[in-house]
């Protein structure tokens, strides 16, 4: 995919489409001259086309985004709301308008520094529900309209839109809320590691559970 320069904005538009306007008026001009040989449709005459197709979305002006940024370690303090450049999604990636985003105890941890982050800056947030608004070329799976939503990384859910690995993702159905299903993924996800793979509480509750029955028919 790549960006196209017109009045009133910028549209997305696939390579391959482009390719036979920009070699075709060459060609019209051959013909237009009589030529019997009008010049062919060529790997090396595609592959020049590609890369000004490509030049031309990478000097085409990037898409601004509000995001919350840290630039240094501290207090709330740090938090600044800022424009950020948001690009297109590519190959296995997709871009999310973020309808709701969930506040953990470990985006503080980053914040303060008692967890590292890669880089400074860098924008908080690790949990997420919002709308795809563009797809990667060649995804299946996710598109454009999908509700989905994410936990536990990659960082960076404190913005309007964001750009996620659609295997990250997980669609969230239409009866679910996005505030309440962007406040239970890593909650729920973390109660479930607690109660069933680092220490099966069911079971020890079912046990409990029988010993009151055993005690109660004992007493009475």
């Amino acid at each position: 995919m790549g960006l196209l320069l017109r009045p009133g904005g910028i549209h997305q538009f696939q390579y391959h489409r482009l390719l036979p306007v920009l070699i075709k008026p060459k060609i019209s001009h051959f013909q237009s001259h009589q030529n019997p040989n009008p010049l062919p449709f060529t790997p090396t005459r595609a592959r020049r086309a590609s890369q000004t197709v490509r030049a031309l979305a990478e000097a085409a002006p990037k898409k601004m985004v509000k995001a919350v940024r840290v630039h240094e370690l501290g207090g709330p303090e740090v938090l600044k709301w800022e424009d950020v450049e948001l690009g297109e999604p590519k190959e296995g990636e997709i871009r999310v308008k973020n309808k709701a985003v969930g506040l953990n105890f470990i985006d503080v941890y980053f914040r303060k520094g008692v967890y590292k982050t890669p880089t400074l800056p860098y924008t908080p947030g690790m949990e997420a529900v919002g709308v795809v608004t563009a797809v990667g070329p060649g995804l299946t799976g996710r598109q454009v309209g999908d509700l989905v939503g994410y936990a536990g990384g990659p960082m960076g859910a404190y913005a309007e839109e964001q750009i996620l690995p659609a295997s990250k993702v997980v669609p969230i159905p239409p009866s679910i809320d996005p505030i309440v299903a962007a406040s239970v993924i890593l909650k729920g996800m973390t109660a479930q590691f607690l109660l069933r793979r680092c220490f099966k509480v069911g079971s020890i509750l079912m046990q409990l559970n029988i010993y009151c029955r055993k005690l109660k028919f004992i007493l009475d």
